[in-house]
């Protein structure tokens, strides 16, 4: 009862407050004009504030009239800003830095809104990959560069104690988010519940909330992360993302005309996102059929202990033999593939290529942070071909960079690297197996899936969770990285400190 009580505390103040909004720029421009965009940010009908795009077609400069126009119809607006600011004149060292963070976006999507004419004060965006399993806490260690995560979730199984630990307290405590203290602005975790029941109202009062947090400050560098963005893209989907999108470029647009083009915007987002509904796989009732005895601690040999914590395309699994139920999980329907480390090594496996036959398998490779791609069963990653094309031909150890260049278009973008992290130097607790699900699968709480209708999510390597999006109105930033490689990469577009250095 006390829950019930507090969520509808919540959500009466989320439909119920009465403070101004603090987006105000107008949703639709007043005209556009070839390259000149007006908008009539006081409503009194005529076009003050201007976005001007360039031969290239992205927006370059920003125009203000200062007063009346001379022109005969005065709702028509005046032809030409009396004032014009170059964005890219405007050294870094004289702007605040304003990033902002979006739960779970596809780089797809961005280039079709810039298609469209969307997001164009931006430069090119950049295709960034996500570590595995494409989850928000361990991209965000890596964007921010913190220390580790305990553990891919809040909920994880502790083998020194034989016990599952965390869950939601944990996750309320932000006790799996080292990087909390990088974020100056964040809606508290108890609106997440309202994120996923009343996704719009929620994202537009976070927007807001954002908004007055970035006007009080003063600080050079304001780190913003819209989490409501994952109850868009959950509940509603491809639709939903582009519809915070919009509002998202609205908040933009206003605090450019605000500051006079003096901030230069970084929009990013942790991973990507399945834009499929999801079926939940009975795990338990799947390895129960082929032998295993699912429960809460290893005593036995056949015990498996799975830690289902958020709706996701991925699964934790812990056992005694490894090797066995990763060979079990990829006869599921809905699992495409199942990994686990043996020693200094990763091995993964792919259903039968035939019925009747074994699964596929290959093993990982890495030597002087070089990776090699060993089958000994089939193809399980569809990578022979490709690396047959790079230097050394496929039994060559290979270089993290150049195998990021030739996968990111892949199937599975970059996993050889990303598949060894998630075993061996992602997390404190790694799983004994991780189990990749198609994007029409998932597993998680029935609490979560009972809740609320799930129209997408994310988790699993494939590239439509890995391959999400950076770009930033400061400049063109590397066309291809890893979450990793922000920091530096926004160092240098920069030329200053970011986080955590420059706190």
């Amino acid at each position: 009862m006390r829950h019930v009580m507090v969520l509808a505390g919540l959500v009466a103040a989320l439909v119920g407050g009465c403070r101004p909004p603090a987006v105000t720029f107008p949703a639709e421009p007043l005209r556009r004009d070839g390259a000149t965009t007006a908008y009539d940010t006081d409503g009194d009908g005529r076009g003050d504030f201007f976005l001007l795009a360039g031969a290239d077609g992205r927006i370059d400069r920003i125009g203000y009239a200062r007063g009346a126009t001379d022109a005969p119809d005065a709702s028509a607006g005046p032809e030409h800003p009396d004032e014009i600011v170059a964005l890219d004149a405007v050294p870094p060292a004289h702007a605040r830095h304003l990033l902002i963070v979006l739960d779970g976006y596809r780089h797809e999507l961005i280039r079709e809104m810039r298609r469209r004419g969307r997001l164009r004060v931006f430069h090119r965006p950049s295709r960034l990959v996500a570590p595995y399993p494409a989850m928000t806490d361990l991209a965000m260690v890596d964007m921010l560069a913190t220390a580790p995560a305990p553990a891919f979730e809040a909920l994880y199984f502790d083998r020194d104690a034989n016990r599952a630990v965390g869950g939601g307290a944990a996750y309320l405590k932000g006790r799996n988010e080292p990087y909390n203290r990088f974020i100056d602005y964040r809606a508290n975790l108890i609106w997440v519940p309202v994120f996923y029941l009343y996704p719009r109202e929620a994202f537009r009062k976070d927007l807001h909330d954002a908004k007055r947090a970035f006007d009080r400050s003063d600080t050079r560098e304001f780190v913003v992360y819209l989490s409501s963005t994952a109850g868009m893209g959950t509940h509603l989907g491809r639709d939903g993302q582009i519809e915070a999108l919009r509002q998202v470029e609205r908040l933009v647009l206003q605090i450019l005309r605000e500051s006079r083009g003096r901030t230069d915007v970084t929009l990013i987002s942790d991973h990507g996102h399945g834009y499929t509904p999801v079926t939940r796989i009975d795990f338990h009732g799947e390895l129960s059929r082929r032998g295993w005895r699912p429960g809460n601690r290893l005593t036995g040999p056949r015990d498996v202990v799975m830690t289902a914590f958020g709706v996701t395309t991925y699964a934790s699994f812990y056992t005694h033999r490894r090797a066995e139920l990763a060979e079990d999980l990829v006869t599921i329907e809905g699992v495409e593939l199942a990994s686990y480390a043996d020693e200094a090594s990763v091995v993964v496996l792919a259903p039968a290529a035939r019925a009747g036959e074994p699964p596929q398998r290959a093993i990982i490779h890495r030597r002087d942070g070089r990776f090699r791609y060993e089958p000994t069963r089939g193809d399980p990653l569809a990578l022979r071909e490709l690396l047959a094309g790079l230097p050394g031909g496929a039994d060559a150890f290979h270089d993290a960079d150049a195998l990021l260049t030739a996968t990111v278009e892949h199937t599975w973008p970059a996993p050889l690297q990303r598949l060894w992290r998630a075993h061996v130097a992602l997390v404190a607790h790694p799983p004994d197996v991780i189990a990749s699900l198609t994007d029409d699968r998932c597993t998680g709480r029935k609490m979560f899936l009972a809740l609320t209708e799930t129209a997408s999510t994310h988790g699993g390597l494939n590239r439509n969770n890995a391959v999400t999006f950076v770009m930033s109105t400061a400049g063109t930033l590397p066309p291809i990285l890893r979450s990793r490689d922000v920091p530096t990469a926004m160092r240098t577009l920069l030329d200053a400190p970011v986080w955590p250095l420059g706190r």
